[in-house]
């Protein structure tokens, strides 16, 4: 089993029981429940759908608000109000990620600009990261600082471009990806670009397919 097979499963297999059990229970339910808090997986085994799911939009003298109205946001593609204090937003997601579809963050990011008051460019970003799983590995150049472009977009107004990210092949300080395929360079680095732009190969004679410079940002 690969890397990104493992962590797939997890999240497939594992996760409802030891982490989404504690979420059903505690945040998703009125009254709340803290019985996942000792023993998830059987939580979630004699969980009955039908009563969770009413449970979801209960509400009682304690809690008067129903836990999927406090989790929903009123309009979840309105950030004009973040937008005009001055705030940023830069996402990445990973366009093979099994458990959360790129494709619905992609469907986000154009709400988003639709219902912005001017240029979504101003205060969102989005990078795809091809290749990558739930947050990294996968046949990815998975590691690259966000936080970094981040800052200086909010501390010095340098909107940011492309995020060079980079393998992490053998003896990488952060950890090898197990998923690197065995003919990349284990320092292989790519451009990621604000969506919708992609890297795409300059195709010059001599140019390195292994470095980032060897690409640039061009519409999808």
């Amino acid at each position: 089993m690969t890397s990104a097979s493992a962590v797939a499963a997890f999240w497939e297999f594992t996760a409802p029981l030891v982490l989404d059990s504690g979420a059903v229970g505690v945040i998703f339910k009125v009254p709340p429940s803290a019985d996942p808090l000792t023993n998830g997986p059987a939580f979630a085994l004699g969980l009955n759908i039908d009563t969770a799911l009413a449970e979801l939009y209960a509400t009682d003298a304690t809690y008067p608000e129903a836990a999927m109205s406090f989790m929903t946001p009123p309009d979840v593609t309105d950030y004009n109000d973040v937008r005009d204090r001055g705030a940023k937003i830069l996402v990445y997601h990973g366009v093979s990620d099994p458990i959360f579809s790129v494709a619905d963050t992609e469907a986000w990011w154009r709400g988003v600009r639709k219902g912005t008051h001017g240029p979504i460019d101003d205060y969102v970003r989005l990078y795809r990261v091809p290749g990558m799983g739930h947050c990294s590995g996968g046949p990815a150049t998975d590691q690259a600082d966000f936080i970094t472009p981040l800052v200086l977009w909010v501390e010095q107004g340098q909107a940011p471009g492309a995020i060079v990210a980079a393998a992490r092949g053998p003896g990488n300080p952060g950890g090898a990806n197990g998923d690197v395929p065995a003919t990349w360079s284990p320092t292989r680095t790519r451009p990621l670009c604000p969506y919708p732009a992609v890297a795409r190969y300059k195709g010059k004679k001599g140019a390195n397919i292994e470095a980032a410079a060897s690409f640039d940002c061009k519409p999808e």
